[in-house]
């Protein structure tokens, strides 16, 4: 009688994990409920900047635009004045080779004193040296770039221009500035008793003057008339005016979407993903038992209606 050979070992299947999902954060495999928060809903809202959320095609030749700049203040130190005021009024000294090394304040090379500077290196990389300055060279200057050169400010000429522009648009006589001083007659009075006073004033006067009126004006409070009419000119509010159709379009178009990845889902997962959103743990999603249980049903379920809104969203948007 022979022994029999020993059975197989029964093999149970496992399903497929990602490894990567599993080392991973909850948060970090929870991707289409964080897409699901944010998703978009309702009316197109306007951008409140002036930059597009579409990239720009930028056709430009690099070769085209690789000296474009804009131009900057230039400080130089010392000043031309200054230079010739030292040369007028400075003491001159030389040295014993009869070289000029000093005119007042300001002091000149010999041939031997460096300055540092800067150069492109061997490997085209600037790089700082010590520069040896030439003879009658001007030691100590400095350039320093400032603010770049643009707009120069609100001169009184644009004031001028300005405030004729409202009158002649609006056909009054050229404004003018009165400064505010403070009331001689009395105290302040509201609008109501001012009226209350002039009336008393109308009846208690037999012959009234002649009305004299003048032409039509402007406000005399302040110095630039445009201040009283804030709908005429441009603020910096952050409004952008007009959306781009590229961002309509892409708004109405993932919006679609969703609805369609919505509508395809069950309802049992949507409720799932709704609580998730207001939940603030994972056993408030699925109550009931004990709160181990119901942490991990919660957490199982949730990890259900992510996993089936994500299939959706693949197949429906691709």
């Amino acid at each position: 009688m022979t022994a029999s050979a020993p059975a197989p070992a029964l093999r149970i299947p496992m399903p497929a994990t990602d490894n990567r999902a599993r080392r991973g954060s909850l948060a970090e495999q929870l991707a289409a409920l964080l897409a699901y928060r944010t998703r978009p809903e309702g009316p197109v809202e306007p951008l409140k900047s002036n930059w597009t959320t579409v990239p720009a095609n930028d056709n430009a030749d690099p070769s085209e635009v690789a000296d474009f700049g804009h131009e900057r203040r230039l400080r130089v130190t010392p000043s031309v004045q200054e230079i010739m005021r030292q040369v007028a009024t400075g003491e001159v000294e030389k040295n014993d080779e009869g070289q000029v090394i000093r005119i007042g304040c300001l002091r000149f090379s010999d041939g031997t004193q460096t300055e540092q500077a800067y150069r492109y290196g061997p490997d085209n990389k600037v790089i700082q040296f010590n520069c040896v300055m030439p003879e009658g060279a001007m030691l100590g200057g400095r350039e320093n770039g400032e603010a770049a050169l643009g707009g120069g400010g609100y001169t009184g000429s644009d004031l001028t221009r300005s405030n004729n522009f409202f009158a002649e648009t609006l056909r009054t006589s050229s404004p003018r500035y009165i400064k505010r001083t403070e009331r001689r007659n009395g105290p302040g009075m509201t609008a109501a008793e001012a009226r209350a006073d002039l009336e008393k004033a109308i009846a208690n006067t037999a012959n009234m003057p002649e009305v004299k009126r003048f032409p039509p004006g402007m406000p005399c409070g302040s110095r630039k008339m445009a201040d009283s009419f804030v709908g005429m000119q441009v603020a910096a509010t952050g409004s952008s005016g007009a959306i781009l159709w590229q961002d309509i379009s892409g708004a109405v178009v993932q919006r679609e979407i969703w609805e369609q990845s919505i509508n395809a889902m069950n309802r049992e997962n949507v409720a799932v993903l709704d609580k998730a959103l207001v939940a603030k743990t994972l056993a408030e999603i699925s109550p009931g038992g004990t709160k181990r249980g119901a942490r991990k049903r919660g957490k199982k379920a949730l990890q259900a209606a992510n996993d089936n809104l994500s299939e959706i969203l693949k197949r429906i948007s691709a």
